[in-house]
């Protein structure tokens, strides 16, 4: 490499953030008074124009909205598996998941950084970025695995949550109307929600009372291991590390992190762009300050016998049946959030917009075509037996993949010729992408094993 070329190359995740930085702007306006709406280069008006014409008519989030939307998206059931996760593979499961808090946060930093790989423009999803870094070919790989991952992701959220609604209704004067009727009245209420939402925007207070529902949860299963703790009779063994299992372990927690395929979304919506790093890092955090709360208190409590989920550990009452009911309630409340992702790149292709439509064709053409998505999913839900024993399988594939290997793939191959990358920085990008490798093995191999 020439000394002139050299010069021009700066350090990684540096050089790459300050190109963020100056390819976006905090909501100013252009030279020419042409408002950038969050967007705004250092390049041409053309260029601002070509980034905000997509975004000129939408309602923009406040960085607090971000903050829930990740907070709402990542903590979903995967949270009740953790104290299972660690008794697989002992207390080291706690380091395991700051692991996987940082390898999500970076991740998630990277994907929007090479939305802005070309100076002045503002590539619009996760599906564009595959294709500038690997052609044609990777955005049609790309798109198959990043769909298909979210609408198993909500197909399965909604037999979990017909399934538990069922489970609750036990004993009260509509429980002869089964798990199906509830998985069918499940559906309809997302499809609901997804009708009447337009955008990200349009749905955040249910990113509110999913991360609340959350909360509650949590601090439930907290208070009630803590206080089950002076009844046990004998304290059931723990261990600090268990090598054999850590692979399961670290795949399992992994995968309680992986939602990046909603962000390139969510950091378009924002009013700030500039702030999604900070935003990120402070939704990241705060997962993984709750994850530790129930893992720590589910292991610590009930060690190596510990269940999964961990209601099945915990003492029978009314406090565990508000905690089903909350954590039913975020699974439903997050599925709107996640077909948004779906349906606002499915839509954009499909020109489902007010500036070739007039407002009650654009209205009828997505109301249908959200409708028939949900008609799919719900028939896959209903009446496909093995659905939620199949769809774990592809997912585990799809998921190690687009939130784990893929993103890392695509960095370096986009900043392969302007960045300087560092030994160290070759090392991280190689330990995530042997993560996602691992959780490709152990996930898949674990999904099959449950068919």
């Amino acid at each position: 490499m020439s000394q002139q070329k050299l010069q021009h190359r700066q350090p990684l995740l540096a050089a790459a953030s300050t190109s963020l930085s100056d390819n976006i702007s905090d909501g100013s306006t252009s030279n020419d008074d042409t408002p950038v709406n969050g967007y705004g280069s250092v390049g041409s008006v053309q260029e601002s124009r070509d980034i905000n014409a997509d975004t000129a008519h939408r309602h923009l989030s406040s960085s607090t909205e971000t903050f829930f939307h990740i907070v709402c998206i990542t903590a979903g059931t995967g949270i009740l598996q953790l104290p299972y996760a660690l008794s697989s593979g002992g207390w080291a499961g706690v380091l395991y998941i700051a692991l996987a808090a940082a390898i999500s946060a970076y991740s998630g930093k990277i994907l929007i950084l090479c939305l802005y790989h070309k100076h002045g423009v503002r590539l619009k999803s996760y599906s564009e970025v595959a294709e500038a870094a690997f052609g044609p070919r990777g955005r049609v790989i790309l798109r198959t695995l990043k769909d298909f991952n979210l609408l198993g992701v909500v197909g399965i959220y909604i037999v979990l949550a017909g399934v538990s609604i069922h489970s609750l209704a036990v004993g009260s004067a509509v429980e002869h109307l089964g798990a199906r009727f509830w998985i069918a009245a499940s559906s309809a209420a997302v499809w609901i929600a997804v009708v009447l939402a337009r955008e990200v925007h349009d749905v955040f207070f249910l990113s509110i009372f999913g991360t609340l529902t959350t909360v509650a949860m949590v601090i439930i299963v907290a208070c009630l291991g803590i206080s089950d703790y002076e009844f046990l009779h004998t304290r059931p063994p723990t261990k600090l590390i268990d090598l054999n299992m850590a692979p399961i372990s670290l795949a399992s927690i992994c995968f309680s992190f992986g939602g990046n395929l909603n962000w390139p979304d969510l950091e378009g919506s924002m009013k700030s762009p500039k702030k999604w790093g900070m935003t990120l890092s402070f939704a990241t955090g705060f997962v993984a300050l709750i994850y530790l709360c129930v893992a720590i208190v589910g292991y610590g409590v009930y060690g190596d016998h510990v269940r999964s989920p961990i209601f099945l550990s915990l003492p029978p009452g009314l406090a565990v049946v508000t905690a089903k009911a909350m954590i039913t309630a975020h699974v439903l409340l997050t599925c709107p959030i996640l077909l948004t992702a779906v349906f606002i790149e499915a839509e954009r292709d499909m020109s489902i917009n007010s500036e070739t439509l007039s407002s009650t064709r654009e209205w009828l053409y997505r109301t249908g075509f959200r409708s028939l998505v949900m008609v799919v999913i719900a028939f896959f839900a209903l009446f496909v037996s093995e659905f939620s024993k199949i769809v774990p399988v592809l997912g585990a594939i799809a998921g190690s993949l687009v939130v784990f290997v893929i993103p890392v793939a695509c960095y370096i191959q986009l900043f392969k010729d302007q960045l300087l990358f560092s030994v160290w920085e070759y090392a991280w990008c190689a330990l995530i992408v042997f993560v996602g490798l691992g959780c490709l093995v152990v996930g898949t191999s674990q999904a099959i094993a449950d068919l």
